[in-house]
């Protein structure tokens, strides 16, 4: 580690927003870190600039012209003294330029060297990579560019097969292909779809597995080659290859599968020079053979179900490792006692092909109460904008089981209220209740199979009714004597 780096961290640049951007900061304020961040022109009455202790304007309200241009980012971070930048998710998160950028500043970046994002970035060297350090990969063809590969490639290996955005993340940019016939359509649209998101047309493809649940393991790894895992997370209630609910550790997976993939996690994370917080992310099979699909060299949206059943601040531990803090447990360490279940609350309409809804929130009812988390970067009053991501809120609950954590959750998402603008709230609810989800029958195939069922809910009362209930109760809350 560089001698010039400080050995503690006065002050923080987040180069992020909305509830990852205030879950920082309230680490930070526990680690006595003064904050700074950045803000769009939509996003000056944000909740991160609220909280925060400094707050710096970036630009108009699109992310290409304010959290997603690194010149502004990191002159804000040296404007304002900050000596680190932590970029959250999303955004710059895995932009090896904005990793370099901050270095060369002389700003500590409280993730992984720009080296391994370059390499973790391009899916095809990730999957090279992590075959160099013996974990199975799923079976795949590098960089597709006509459709004619395509349907060689899914006679030999069997349809379905998966196209992949070559720097994709997120679950964005990916399109199963059913048939031959598909083939040079869903390609077109893959390339059109990846240059747009990430302004690079490659693609690859690899076989579908059919039935397969989708599970990760969150590791640390500090900079004196020591590694550990902090469990698995079962990840595969997802639409549109991206994730709704999560939970740890997975029901699938026995003590002895769960230490065999453990150890893999941690052989690949050194033979890959990993410093700081990691996925791996993996594909286990009906047959239960387990495929590595991809390292995510950032925080992960998930990260909060971990922290609840291992009870460690996983942020606090990368500021740490950034400047050079070894780590002070070991694997045999790390116990995990209880169940927790993440659901994602994003500003969409399930009944209307998931699209984004945005507006201003009229009235806002957060959860509360014991064995509930509630990460949010929300307000009554506040704008929920069109230019970012549809993620508003996260909910965990934990219990001593899974049947618990469910009820939990339940019990959270009942008590969860918003109103101006819709939510993914009652398609999580008609989930949590769904048999096949209770019994942990499920795979990443389960939204699309059971979409109708699920999106058999009634829908939210009209606005103007629920306004005038609100008021109706208010008024009779006035004329109760008892409650004057």
């Amino acid at each position: 580690m560089p001698e010039s780096q400080p050995k503690t961290i006065r002050k923080l640049f987040i180069a992020n927003r909305g509830e990852i951007a205030c879950r920082t900061i309230r680490t930070c304020w526990e680690l006595g870190i003064r904050t700074v961040v950045g803000y769009s022109d939509c996003d000056a009455l944000s909740y991160h600039v609220k909280l925060s202790d400094e707050a710096v304007h970036l630009g108009p309200s699109p992310a290409a012209l304010s959290y997603m241009d690194i010149a502004k980012v990191v002159d804000a971070a040296r404007r304002t003294g900050c000596e680190a930048v932590f970029p959250g998710y999303g955004f710059l998160s895995e932009n090896a330029e904005f990793a370099r950028a901050c270095r060369d500043a002389g700003l500590i970046f409280i993730g992984p060297s720009s080296e391994v994002i370059a390499r973790m970035g391009d899916k095809i060297a990730t999957k090279q990579t992590l075959a160099d350090a013996g974990v199975q990969i799923i079976p795949g063809l590098p960089r597709v560019t006509s459709a004619d590969q395509m349907v060689k490639f899914g006679k030999e290996v069997g349809w379905p097969i998966i196209i992949k955005a070559v720097a994709g993340g997120g679950g964005r940019g990916m399109h199963r292909v059913d048939s031959a016939d598909q083939a040079k359509a869903a390609l077109e649209r893959a390339v059109s779809i990846s240059q747009k998101l990430f302004g690079r047309g490659e693609v690859y493809v690899e076989k579908y597995i059919r039935g397969a649940r989708h599970i990760e393991f969150q590791f640390i790894a500090d900079a004196y080659g020591r590694v550990i895992h902090l469990g698995d997370r079962e990840c595969s209630i997802q639409r549109r290859h991206q994730k709704l609910v999560e939970e740890a550790p997975s029901s699938l997976l026995d003590d002895r599968l769960r230490n065999e993939m453990g150890h893999v996690v941690v052989k690949a994370a050194k033979e890959i020079g990993y410093v700081t917080a990691g996925t791996l992310e993996f594909l286990v099979a009906p047959d239960r053979r387990y495929y590595a699909i991809e390292v995510n060299p950032r925080i992960q949206v998930e990260h909060t179900v971990t922290e609840m059943i291992v009870g460690l601040d996983i942020i606090r531990m990368m500021i740490r490792m950034a400047v050079g803090t070894p780590l002070r447990f070991r694997q045999e360490e790390i116990r995990i006692t209880s169940h927790a279940i993440q659901c994602r609350v994003n500003a969409e309409d399930p009944k209307n092909d998931f699209a984004p809804s945005y507006g201003t929130v009229t009235y806002l009812r957060q959860v509360s109460g014991p064995f509930v988390r509630a990460d949010s970067g929300i307000f009554q009053g506040c704008e929920i904008p069109p230019f970012y991501d549809s993620l508003i809120s996260k909910i965990c609950s934990v219990g001593k089981d899974r049947p618990t954590a469910i009820e939990r959750m339940r019990r959270a998402l009942s008590e969860f209220n918003i109103w101006g603008v819709k939510t993914t709230i009652p398609l999580l609810k008609k989930i949590m209740d769904h048999p096949d989800f209770v019994s942990g029958r499920f795979d990443t195939d389960f939204i699309d199979e059971h979409l109708a069922e699920l999106l058999d809910y009634v829908e939210d009362e009209d606005e103007i009714l629920k306004i005038s209930r609100f008021i109706a109760e208010i008024t009779a809350l006035g004329k109760n004597p008892y409650c004057r």
